[in-house]
Order: structure tokens, then sequence, then C-alpha cells
């Protein structure tokens, strides 16, 4: 499957228009066109080709009475009642709102498209996709602030297409970003992938930035990522990069030492530790030792140790444009991180 072909019919010109605008601007991988009801009901009348004329398309987004009773197969409901949205798998009747935001739509008709025919994102092999993971000895470094200014600055200033993953226990994904509803968290995605042995479509799970950064939707407890085994991580990556959706991924490993950890460690190009201020302590080569003990010791060369500035009260808000020394310091790290991978 190249791109989803989606027909959008209802009575209103103008709201076919945005609508399917707002589709289009919200993922590359949808082809939307617009019909009024009055045209969409005449082409079907005098469409000549085998089957009915709605199935040119992969789905058709239908709002208006005609369809209210009988829509099924691919034909999707668009109710003005969020009370009357619907999502009955088993009869493969489907209703969604019409007025929700275009990342939960998106998100509802990759699902929707995905149940009816059984299909998965297209593979596609990537060997230049850039792993790039950040961890640290002790709380409070600044890994996960690091990790996703980083992220930021890639896709603000080097039109990257970047996707964070995070095995912190208690993810904080929520604390840079608005997880809309209707978007599946990360634990169903696994499942998906890992229990039912598919691909499923990214974008009923993912959830961007302000700046475009692109990451799972945190679950609503403890994190699972990172109870992966080695295995289970290294299908989940190849995942990542075979979608062909990202130039690079960026790992916020925070402190944790599993498997998973490891695994992402030893795939990774760069690994940038977060370490607080002046010489390296007892606790911070123990860590160095264990990361050794556990990837090799050729990991050492792949490892940069990082310093970051601390904010007002030792904070730092990265869900607006980074400025002053931090600003500075992240610019750099990304242009060296860049240096080292390209």
């Amino acid at each position: 499957m190249e791109n989803l072909r989606i027909a959008v019919v209802s009575p209103d010109e103008a709201y076919n228009r945005v609508f399917c605008m707002s589709l289009l601007n919200a993922c590359r991988q949808i082809e939307a066109k617009a019909y009024t009801t009055r045209q969409f009901i005449l082409n079907w009348a005098d469409y000549e080709g085998p089957g009915a004329f709605y199935d040119c398309f992969d789905l058709v987004l239908w709002a208006g009475d005609e369809i209210s009773d009988s829509y099924g197969d691919n034909i999707v409901y668009l109710t003005d009642r969020a009370s009357l949205t619907g999502m009955d798998y088993a009869a493969g009747k489907f209703a969604i709102y019409r007025y929700s935001s275009s990342v939960t739509i998106i998100a509802q008709i990759f699902d929707i498209y995905s149940h009816l025919t059984g299909r998965g994102f297209p593979l596609v092999k990537r060997n230049d996709v850039r792993l790039i993971a950040f961890a640290s000895y002790c709380g409070g470094s600044g890994c996960t602030t690091a990790a996703r200014a980083v992220a930021q600055e890639l896709s603000r200033f080097h039109r990257k297409r970047v996707f964070c993953i995070s095995l912190e226990d208690v993810e904080s994904a929520g604390e840079f970003m608005t997880v809309p509803e209707g978007i599946k968290s990360e634990g169903e995605f696994l499942y998906r992938l890992l229990g039912k042995g598919n691909r499923p479509f990214l974008d009923s799970y993912m959830v961007r930035d302000a700046f475009g950064v692109c990451s799972f939707a945190p679950p609503g407890g403890r994190n699972p990522l990172g109870e992966l085994s080695a295995g289970d991580m290294s299908t989940l990556l190849a995942a990542l990069m075979d979608s062909g959706r990202f130039d690079v991924i960026i790992a916020d490993l925070s402190t944790c030492l599993t498997d998973a950890a490891a695994a992402i460690m030893e795939a990774a190009e760069r690994i940038c530790i977060t370490a607080k201020a002046g010489e390296p302590g007892v606790r911070e080569r123990s860590y160095m030792g264990q990361l050794s003990e556990s990837c090799g010791q050729d990991i050492v060369n792949r490892m940069i140790r990082t310093v970051l500035s601390r904010g007002e009260g030792g904070r730092i808000d990265i869900s607006a444009p980074l400025e002053g020394n931090f600003g500075k310091e992240i610019s750099k790290l990304t242009e060296k991180l860049l240096s080292m991978v390209e």
C-alpha cells in the first residue's frame, strides 16, 4: 500500500474541503477526495467498473442521514454527535465523530482499515536510520530533557523526521505533548506487533509535539518498554526503522539497565551519557564499568559525556523554543552527534 485512498462525502462542500485538507496536513500517507452527497451518488449510479463505485476507495467517510442506518463494509459514518460514535469490530460497523481533531480521526482511520483488511504498514528496508541513545547513571542529570531537546533540534533545524522512545519506569512524554483522545498506547502497539506478529499502523498509536517530534502515546501506568527482552526490543526497533517514516530514532534510557536498554545501546551509533558537573565519581565509574561488562569495551568509543546547564530552579522548559546557554549547548551537541553518525 502506497497511500490510503479516502473519499469524504457530505452535503456541505466547504466542510468537505476543509476536512480533506486537515487529513492531508496530518498524514502524508492519505489521498483524500471530497464529494458532495449528490456528486457521489451520481458517480455511483454511472459507475461501470466491477463492483460498486465506493470500491474505488479504501474507505468512504460519509456524513449524512442517507447512510446513518446502513453503513458497513468500507463505508464509515461521520456523525455530528459524539454520543453516536462506535467501533463495532464484530459487525464491521464504524462511526466516528466528524469534529474530532485530525490526529484522532487519522488514528481511527488506520485502525479501521487495518481491522477490515488485516494489513499493516508496508515494509521499507532502510539502512540509513540513525539510532542515538541518551542514558545516565543517576536521576536529575537532565537525560530526558536532553533527549527531547536534541530531538526537537533535529526536527526544527535539520529537517529530520524523529521518533522518540522512552524506557523511563513512568514515562514523561505526556509532559512534552498533548495526547489526543482516541490514540492507543504503546502497550497496545506492542501487543499487536509482538503478540499477533503483524505491523500495526503507527498512526493509531503515535503523537507529535509542537515541533513535529513523534512518540508513542504513553501508557496510563508503568512503561512496558523497559521490561522487553533484548529480542523483542530489537523487533520494535526494526519495525520503527522499516516503517520508512523516520530518519532518526532517539532513545531515552534514563537510568534503565535492563536487557531492553542493553539491546538499544548495542545497536546505537552514539550514546550520550548525561552527567552532573565535576569529575566522574564512584557511582559514575561503577555505571560505566557495568555498561562495558554488559555491552563490551567498544561501547566506550560510541559514548559522549555531556554536562548541561540548568535552568532557573533546576528545571528547563523545552515546550518553547530553546534559548540561552542551554539552547546553545543543545545546538552544539546536536551538530556533534550529526557529524559523528553521517
